[in-house]
């Protein structure tokens, strides 16, 4: 998939990277001369200086061709900005952070957005399990009350010990978050181990949220 990301910060970097590792093509629109130095030198992709509420910077990205943006600036209000060009540009999904819960969905949809993503479940992890297979879950379903994030302990009785992110099965409408190590949050790549005292971070919907938990442990 071609994958436009619009903010560099430290979500985008680590949504980047993650998509990278899964052999997708990502473009990172970012502002800030230095974050983009950082990037171009740190991953293998195209960084494109540049504002993304501005149209020829997301032509210049390539938005025509893109599977989906994503955009991850700080700013409710620019991201929305971006959601509505990005849309009528071409994007065929566009998946946006939003802090504020208050918004109406149907405003949401007609500003070009398809996927929200709210702050508190903003992990890298997540979002590209989101854009790249857009059947697992809708984050709007958290804010519901139709999701919940489950952090379960590892321990030498677990199902999944000693396995690796990509060889764990987990059933549709699941999606494996983060990791947490020695009190350190890690965002895990496909290749990342699961050891005995870590917890894992699993976002699924409630209806399946048990039969996720017997599989894990």
């Amino acid at each position: 998939m071609y994958i436009i990301i619009v903010g560099g910060g430290d979500l985008g970097y680590y949504l980047a990277q993650i998509l990278l590792d899964e052999e997708h093509d990502v473009v990172i629109i970012e502002k800030n001369e230095e974050h983009c130095e950082k990037l171009a030198g740190e991953l293998d992709l195209v960084v494109t200086k540049g504002d993304g509420t501005e149209t020829k910077t997301l032509e210049k990205a390539g938005i025509k061709e893109a599977d989906a943006l994503v955009a991850l600036t700080g700013q409710d209000e620019t991201n929305m900005v971006i959601s509505l060009l990005a849309k009528e540009l071409g994007a065929k999904n566009v998946a946006t952070r939003i802090g504020k819960i208050e918004y109406d969905e149907s405003v949401l949809k007609k500003l070009g957005i398809d996927i929200v993503i709210h702050p508190e479940a903003a992990a890298a992890g997540y979002i590209s399990e989101l854009i790249t297979k857009p059947e697992v879950l809708d984050l709007a379903f958290i804010s519901r009350g139709q999701a919940e994030i489950m952090e379960l302990e590892i321990t030498e009785k677990s199902k999944i010990l000693g396995k690796k992110i990509k060889d764990i099965e987990h059933p549709s409408g699941s999606a494996i978050v983060a990791l947490y190590e020695n009190d350190n949050l890690i965002i895990p790549d496909k290749d990342s181990e699961i050891n005995v005292g870590s917890k894992i971070l699993i976002l699924a919907k409630r209806d399946i949220a048990e039969k996720v938990r017997k599989l894990i442990l």
